[in-house]
């Protein structure tokens, strides 16, 4: 493969949740893609690594949401309650949140809306992470989240998490 200078890339990216756009973030947007493997040794090669086996997989997205608003805060928040004026926390045990999940979808603000090359598609994501509201009076309250894929069984072996480029 010769090198090619146009395969290097810069930019932000939009977010979308459930088919709304987060708005502006700050800092830039993270997706990270991280197997878990079991390693297979034998007594005759003591410690040795002789295969790796794939017991699990992660695809998460950290996102610093810039805008601060109640319906970002229901994002970031899914097992909170909300309305247009606030949101409640603090339910019991138990729940189960795969319910909560929907797409999540990252495309280079750079390309054209129609140019789906490059974009990152969660099939079912969801905030899985904490949360920290930042109130300084040098900074913007940035909320930063990690969306994390769960798995879709819908999809096909190979395919349970999400896309990387064009999803049409």
């Amino acid at each position: 493969m010769a090198a090619d200078i146009t395969n290097v890339k810069l930019g932000v990216c939009s977010v979308k949740f459930n088919n709304v756009d987060l708005g502006h973030t700050k800092g830039g947007v993270v997706v990270t893609y991280t197997p878990e493997y079991h390693d297979v040794t034998v007594d005759k090669y003591g410690n040795t690594v002789v295969e790796k086996v794939l017991i699990g997989e992660k695809l998460t997205a950290k996102v610093p949401l810039a805008e601060s608003t109640i319906a970002n805060m229901a994002v970031a928040i899914p097992a909170g309650t909300s309305d247009t004026d606030n949101i409640t926390v603090g339910k019991q045990a138990g729940e189960l949140m795969a319910q909560y999940a929907h797409a999540l979808v990252l495309h280079p603000i750079a390309n054209e809306v129609s140019d789906l090359d490059e974009d990152v598609n969660f099939y079912k994501a969801l905030v899985s992470s904490e949360i920290a509201l930042n109130y300084t009076f040098d900074g913007e309250r940035v909320m930063e989240v990690t969306f994390e894929a769960l798995l879709d069984e819908t999809k096909s072996s190979g395919a349970y998490l999400g896309l990387f480029g064009d999803s049409t």
